[in-house]
């Protein structure tokens, strides 16, 4: 029986970055689903500047190097290194870029007087579409492409107008988990417009958690003290697609004991391996 392929998009994974709950959670799944023999698991995240070559000990990979990518009307080149997650054999990939990542320093979405990047968005969509580039390149199709909060959530709609009529990804799914909710989560119609992606011309702005809802084919969110689902049913339509089956939803993760969360792993496993099934 062939391997089920995961490959893992995270803005932050721990130790190389860690700003919020998703950089732990990153490395603990993705370790978890490494050690699992029916399981090839792949993790990418942006090579921010501070990120040290030598201590994480990051290496070239030839088939990445120099990769071409028109993006917003302008070519961009790029490199993905390769390394390890320290004290494990759980592969990561770095995504390197002059102007997108290079300068990013440890609080990585804002600057040190707490005021936010104007391209948080843009630069994380690059990612997104350039991480596609890399997939082609590595001539390895995933089964299930796991994206991550606000960062990595209009992949979803993404894939499906740009990339699942490709004969290589025709039977990847996409699930999106979601680990916190705010103003970031509401992206410019510009964007949407220049990208030549559908959008709501009603709306003011489109609310990424409202697309990965809509595009996704499973939705996770962990939803600790009950404050993100909260968070998120202060919006009639958020609470609508709440009740939607494939929005489900974890309760206290960060509380639960290490058996607990191998148990909801496991589960999320038999979902993966249920929705390629289909």
């Amino acid at each position: 029986m062939k391997p089920l392929k995961i490959f893992y998009l995270s803005s932050e994974i721990h130790p190389f970055s860690n700003t919020y709950s998703l950089a732990k959670f990153s490395k603990l799944f993705g370790s978890y689903l490494n050690e699992k023999q029916d399981i090839d698991i792949r993790l990418c995240q942006p090579k921010y500047g501070y990120i040290s070559d030598r201590k994480y000990i990051l290496r070239e990979v030839i088939r990445l190097k120099d990769l071409e990518i028109d993006f917003l009307g302008k070519k961009h080149i790029s490199n993905l290194k390769s390394a390890f997650i320290p004290e494990t054999r759980v592969q990561i990939y770095f995504m390197e870029h002059p102007d997108y990542f290079k300068d990013v320093q440890d609080l990585l979405y804002k600057s040190r007087n707490g005021r936010l990047f104007q391209n948080n968005h843009e630069k994380f969509l690059f990612f997104i579409y350039n991480s596609f580039e890399t997939l082609k390149k590595l001539f390895w199709v995933p089964d299930v492409i796991v994206c991550n909060d606000w960062q990595m959530s209009l992949l979803s709609i993404i894939f499906n107008e740009k990339y699942k009529q490709n004969e290589i990804f025709k039977n990847t799914k996409i699930v999106t988990m979601i680990h916190s909710y705010s103003d970031l989560y509401s992206y410019p119609n510009q964007l949407f417009k220049d990208l030549d992606l559908s959008y709501d011309s009603k709306l003011k702005a489109q609310n990424a958690f409202s697309i990965s809802s809509e595009y996704s084919s499973l939705n996770y969110i962990f939803d600790n003290d009950e404050s993100l689902i909260k968070q998120l049913s202060k919006s009639p339509k958020n609470k609508k697609l709440l009740s939607k089956r494939k929005n489900k939803v974890v309760k206290n993760f960060e509380s639960l004991v290490t058996s607990e969360k191998i148990e909801v792993f496991d589960k999320i496993i038999n979902d993966f391996k249920a929705l390629i099934e289909k």
